[in-house]
């Protein structure tokens, strides 16, 4: 009786410890890009630390789409007419490294683009931190995408089904290419 408290104590602790784990912010490495469809010029900002981002369970940097608007709306302040900015982001060194020199390299080959390098001191990443509401919204999020993919298996497996008992002369079909196949 003890040894199964004991258990059930242990086991507790380590589902509370990995739920606490998924909601751990951490540090991550990021630049931006901008671009603008009006004029040949490109912004790419420098590779910044951000020690309190949120990456989820799905390796998923979360709230990107505002580490963006951050971006585009320092561009704004400078004068950039209608940027498209993305954040590219990794929590490995070596990884966001490859990210940006493969990136910078591409607009430098070319020549047909004006480079312009915004420092850290110029502009800044600041961190977003979620919500338990937000957290609450990508668990369902998942949920819902999960159950549908789940029936999407199903029904193919029906159809499945269906197309065998058909061929077989089981049951008629109504489905219009069924039904020019047995007039041929």
């Amino acid at each position: 009786m003890k040894v199964r408290k004991l258990l059930l104590i242990i086991f507790t602790i380590v589902i509370s410890m990995h739920v606490n784990a998924a909601k751990e912010v951490t540090g991550t490495h990021m630049f931006g890009f901008a671009a603008s469809f009006n004029d040949s010029t490109i912004y790419i900002t420098e590779i910044q630390y951000v020690d309190s981002a949120y990456i989820g369970k799905s390796n998923f940097l979360f709230s990107r789409e505002n580490y963006s608007y951050q971006l585009q709306n320092y561009l704004r302040s400078i004068g950039a007419v209608n940027p498209t900015c993305i954040t590219s982001f990794a929590k490995d060194q070596k990884k966001i490294e490859k990210k940006y020199l493969s990136m910078r390299k591409k607009y430098e080959k070319s020549g047909k683009y004006t480079i312009k390098y915004i420092t850290a001191t110029n502009f800044r990443y600041q961190g977003i931190m979620p919500q338990a509401s937000d957290l609450e919204q990508e668990k369902a999020a998942k949920r819902k995408a999960k159950e549908a993919k789940k029936a999407a298996k199903i029904a193919k497996k029906q159809a499945k089904r269906k197309q065998k008992l058909a061929e077989k002369g089981i049951i008629e079909t109504s489905h219009p290419a069924a039904a020019k196949d047995t007039k041929q």
